[in-house]
């Protein structure tokens, strides 16, 4: 570990004037490949102890005017950063995550917890802030949800600038940066993503972080390499040291010898070549060589995001996650406020389909419903179809207004976390009742809206059968499928080595799955993360799934990997990978024919 200038010191001997290479692995955030000098953003958490006030109520009300102030000026200097980029043709994404940090600092409730604080426990008003955003923390890491997990750096980002207002130091220390710099930073909020985004930066790298995380989505969304998870990274780069990153791989190369700075140019041309290819890849249909049509379709949380699909070619929308309508609000969305962001999508997007997800949160964040908080294990709690069916009355909403969204376009709808008959019949009442409801208000309400099950508890998968009975489509979500298979908590870095898509008891849930579909005559999807790794479209393909729906950013390599290989090769790998031991085995497998067939769009190294 080498932390400051005197840990760099006492790690870099030099050989011949030259710092030691240092390599390093770290998260895929996002993918592309540069080489630039180092710029370190050193944003680490300031200390804060508790300091008792002086004796009087003066020196209380002086303490809680500090704290407004601080408040207020970090506002102001949200709103300025926001406006910045708004409307200036920068990804809508980073204009939202910086919306999210503001509505933190406009929401009372933080300053006002903040506030009692100082007046109860006579404390200063640094630590009352740390405190509470503390407490908050805590509560967003015990979610069994990684989206809400990593919603945690929303609220230490937020305390982190207030106390930085209490200081009087620069709340935000990535506003000076040089052009085609590599970024090195211990963690990065969205607003200093917003001075990459003037900068011109070449690459990002950060200590702390997953895919999930802020800089990783706002990286793809900018087109930046991006490296997260690189621990102790910091103390032990000197500012304007070489940087080499391979954010599809997870390189990170510091004082690469002069001919791996080669060898990476190189294949970052190579690589801009592949981009170009793959956007003219976007307007051709995926279809393998010997004629196996696929459709392929893109994921999206937010209305802003139908464009990029497009362009990436994107046949339709497999799967719209609805959280962010209810996340970080006192009250649910209404009808007519869902209705509006679901019709911005399934109009933009006619004729092409739209499958609407019905929300998949746990109790715990809906704010108007506290009384359903505080559960050991949310991952296995009230949450998804179980929360909807609890909370009858806010899931009959959602469905109006996705039953009315359908008038709009070729609309489906799906429920998350289905186990069994029962839950998805019950299910079905309530969209009846939903529908029901509209007839007498006499709103319209097409008739054939389909109604399909996410396959992504093992329960689920061993009734498939019978809930092919019942649903018009399947979609196979791998994220919570392996999650709950193989026993591993996705959101913990202590077993993230175990979290192995190719297992085999993985492949032999999704066979079943699609069995139980297409013996019934249903259209099959596979919506989670496995679908865009393109060692896995191949089984995928074999598998016999109907439709693959991948990020938006992911199509368009999806297609072109899909019309490189045969499906009567993909078939037989795929009874191969059945039959296979390990996941180990799986990947050698299909590792192998990407070799042979499609070398260039594999995103790992396989030489």
């Amino acid at each position: 570990m080498c932390r400051g200038r005197a840990g760099r010191a006492a790690r870099r001997r030099l050989r011949g004037g030259r710092a030691v290479t240092d390599r390093r692995a770290g998260i895929p955030a996002s993918p592309g490949i540069a080489v630039g000098p180092a710029h370190l953003v050193e944003r680490r958490p300031l200390a804060v102890a508790p300091r008792p006030l002086a004796a009087g109520a003066a020196a209380v009300e002086a303490e809680v005017e500090r704290l407004r102030g601080a408040i207020a000026r970090g506002r102001e200097q949200i709103e300025r950063a926001r406006d910045r980029v708004r409307g200036a043709g920068h990804p809508a994404e980073l204009v939202r995550m910086m919306e999210a940090h503001l509505q933190l600092l406009e929401d009372d409730a933080l300053e006002r917890a903040a506030e009692r604080a100082v007046r109860e426990e006579r404390v200063n008003a640094e630590w009352a802030v740390r405190r509470v955003a503390e407490s908050i923390r805590a509560a967003l890491e015990a979610s069994g949800d990684e989206f809400f997990r990593e919603r945690r750096g929303d609220v230490l980002f937020a305390a982190e600038r207030i106390l930085r207002n209490l200081a009087g130091l620069q709340p935000d220390p990535a506003d000076d940066l040089p052009a085609g710099a590599v970024v090195v930073a211990h963690e990065l909020s969205p607003v200093d993503m917003s001075h990459l985004v003037h900068a011109a930066v070449a690459a990002v790298v950060t200590e702390t972080g997953s895919r999930t995380s802020h800089t990783a989505i706002l990286a793809r969304a900018l087109g930046l390499p991006a490296v997260v998870g690189v621990p102790d990274l910091v103390g032990c780069v000197d500012e304007r040291t070489l940087v080499a990153v391979d954010g599809a791989r997870g390189e990170v190369v510091v004082a690469p010898p002069p001919a791996e700075v080669s060898l990476f140019r190189e294949r970052a041309r190579r690589l801009a070549e592949l981009q170009r290819t793959l956007r003219e890849e976007g307007e051709r249909p995926a279809e393998t060589r010997d004629g196996r049509r696929i459709a392929l379709l893109a994921n999206i949380e937010f209305p802003d995001e139908v464009d990029a699909a497009l362009r990436g070619g994107a046949e339709g929308i497999g799967l719209y996650r609805t959280e962010f309508l209810y996340v970080g609000r006192p009250r649910p969305p209404s009808e007519e406020e869902q209705l509006r962001a679901y019709e911005k999508v399934v109009s933009r997007m006619a004729p092409r389909p739209v499958v609407l997800r019905t929300f998949d949160l746990g109790g715990d964040k809906f704010a108007s419903r506290p009384q359903l908080a505080g559960e050991p294990n949310p991952a296995l709690g009230l949450r998804a179809l179980r929360l909807g069916l609890h909370e009858r009355d806010l899931f009959r909403i959602q469905l109006r207004a996705m039953l009315r969204a359908a008038a709009a376009g070729d609309v489906g709808v799906m429920f998350p976390m289905v186990c069994g008959v029962g839950d998805f019949r019950d299910a079905l009442d309530v969209v009846g009742e939903a529908r029901e409801g509209l007839r007498r208000d006499g709103l319209a309400c097409p008739g054939d809206v389909p109604i399909g099950c996410m396959i992504e508890v093992p329960s689920a998968v061993v009734v498939a059968d019978l809930l092919a009975r019942h649903a018009a489509f399947f979609s196979i979500g791998t994220n919570d499928l392996v999650q709950y298979a193989l026993a591993i908590d996705r959101g913990s870095e202590r077993v993230a080595q175990f979290y192995q898509p190719f297992h085999p008891a993985v492949l032999r849930l999704v066979r079943q799955a699609v069995r139980a579909g297409r013996e019934a005559g249903l259209p099959v999807s596979m919506c989670g993360a496995m679908a865009e790794d393109p060692l896995a479209v191949p089984l995928l393909v074999g598998l016999e799934i109907d439709r693959i729906s991948v990020s938006p950013a992911s199509v368009s390599l999806a297609k072109a990997v899909v019309r490189s290989i045969r499906f009567d090769d993909a078939r037989r790998l795929a009874g191969e990978a059945l039959e296979a031991g390990t996941a180990e085995e799986v990947g050698r497998i299909f590792r192998d024919y990407a070799r042979q067939t499609y070398p260039d769009l594999a995103r790992e190294p396989l030489d």
